[in-house]
């Protein structure tokens, strides 16, 4: 992974929270999370999930992350202005995903919105993902959930994702983004490792929400 160019961050910035609102309306009903979950952002971009997983659902643990330290300084600043404080439970900070500094099944909910093909030398590069796949996977509790939009090669995102053992929830399949809630089963992740796309693993028929 690398920092973005300057206009890049401009971007993400501006479109992060309009993403967000949309992304939380359609999924709005579907997401099984409360008060009590622990949640983790990777890619906050501009801060706007974090913000409006804040206000909407006040979760134990809200943690938001990006590679880049100059849009984890940015993410900062925003939620600052927005609320005056920073509450407690909420913690902004630097992380990359292909090694996350977490513990294993830390986390009850991750959130990686237009984000995974970032983890990649050029977007449409599928090298790096089955391994920020596998450690979503490793922080995830069992029946932890990941919410993931992304445009990049999405059947081996979903393949990758049946390979670690994920079952969808919800998947909403446009013409150029996915939309998409995947389950982890019960039991220990370590053991699974990094799939390759050859993987004869599947994950089960879903109905496609178009």
């Amino acid at each position: 992974m690398a920092e973005m160019h300057r206009l890049n961050r401009w971007m993400v910035r501006v479109r992060t929270e309009t993403r967000a609102r949309r992304a939380l309306r359609v999924l709005d009903g579907h997401l099984p999370l409360s008060s009590a979950s622990r949640v983790l952002e990777l890619g906050s971009g501009g801060g706007g999930m974090v913000a409006l997983l804040e206000e909407r659902l006040h979760p134990a643990r809200l943690v938001g992350t990006d590679y880049d330290p100059v849009q984890v300084e940015a993410v900062r600043r925003f939620l600052m202005t927005r609320w005056s404080r920073i509450p407690d439970r909420v913690e902004v900070r630097a992380a990359d995903a292909l090694h996350l500094p977490f513990e294993s099944a830390e986390f009850d909910a991750v959130f990686a919105m237009m984000m995974l093909h970032h983890v990649e030398a050029h977007h449409f590069d599928y090298r790096e993902r089955p391994a920020a796949l596998a450690e979503i996977r490793r922080v995830l509790r069992p029946a932890g959930v990941l919410v993931y939009s992304e445009f990049s090669r999405r059947p081996e995102v979903r393949r990758t994702l049946g390979a670690l053992g994920f079952s969808p929830l919800y998947l909403r399949s446009g013409w150029r983004v996915d939309l998409a809630i995947y389950r982890t089963p019960g039991g220990p992740a370590e053991s699974l490792g990094v799939p390759r796309l050859g993987d004869p693993r599947v994950p089960p028929p879903f109905p496609v929400a178009r």
